[in-house]
């Protein structure tokens, strides 16, 4: 560990010794006085070149990229046995506004991306409805990072060795609220029994931040029925962002 953390002090001196160089070249070439930059926090770019070393038993401390390299080698519970691939998740980070689903499908599983089949495009349409898309202040994930076999949901003990790694990633990903999107998600992050009908149409809490519980994509599309409650739902979390919507019926 103390390698690491001298190579990584070495570098960041380096590092700031460029940019004095850079402000002095600038106060130069302009003919002019310059204020320096002052010292800069380099520890993002360190994590990047020079990652930490990480305990693999251990979640709390670690960096996005360090939690996603420790949940592609987990083996915590027998999902690891049929994977494909370890759908981590993706997004924005910061980001506005964090979907949790349950799990990954055949289609996340194969492409390692979350909410990629045709869940995954409605959940755009409803991302596009309140002027959202996940490739802009949107963060998405799943309770479990692996595809339970046949899709079924997963299964308590399963949930308990996943969890970990979602709530680390809800610590970075600092969401200013959270759309938990069907029963298992929702069940599983609040530590609740009841399911979608009891605990929407209201915001709950998880550590503080805001909630809000609706139906999965899926469910949608197999009842058009449930649209207008999750419509109800979104136009919540638009309110809380302070996104305004144009009026509809």
């Amino acid at each position: 560990m103390s390698d690491i953390l001298k190579k990584r002090d070495a570098l960041a001196s380096a590092l700031q010794s460029f940019v004095d160089l850079c402000d002095e070249a600038e106060a130069v070439i302009g003919n002019a006085e310059v204020q320096g930059s002052g010292e800069r926090d380099f520890s993002v770019l360190l994590d990047t070149l020079l990652p930490l070393p990480v305990d693999k038993d251990s979640i709390q401390g670690t960096n996005m990229r360090q939690l996603q390299m420790l949940a592609e080698g987990c083996t915590k519970c027998r999902l690891c046995e049929g994977r494909g691939r370890v759908v981590f998740g993706e997004g924005s980070v910061p980001a506005r506004l964090m979907v949790i689903g349950e799990g990954p499908g055949f289609e996340e599983d194969a492409s390692g991306k979350p909410f990629v089949g045709k869940a995954g495009k409605y959940l755009d349409s409803w991302l596009g409805a309140i002027h959202l898309d996940r490739n802009n202040a949107v963060y998405i994930a799943n309770i479990v990072k692996c595809r339970p076999p046949e899709n079924r949901d997963p299964e308590v003990d399963e949930v308990a060795a996943c969890l970990p790694y979602l709530k680390r990633q809800i610590q970075l990903v600092k969401p200013q609220i959270i759309l938990l999107v069907g029963s298992v998600a929702a069940r599983s992050l609040l530590g609740v029994p009841d399911g979608v009908g009891k605990l929407r149409g209201r915001f709950l809490r998880y550590e503080g931040t805001p909630v809000v519980v609706t139906y999965h994509p899926a469910a949608v599309l197999r009842n058009m029925e449930l649209k207008r409650p999750v419509w109800d739902d979104l136009k919540k979390v638009a309110a809380y962002l302070d996104i305004q919507l144009p009026r509809r019926s």
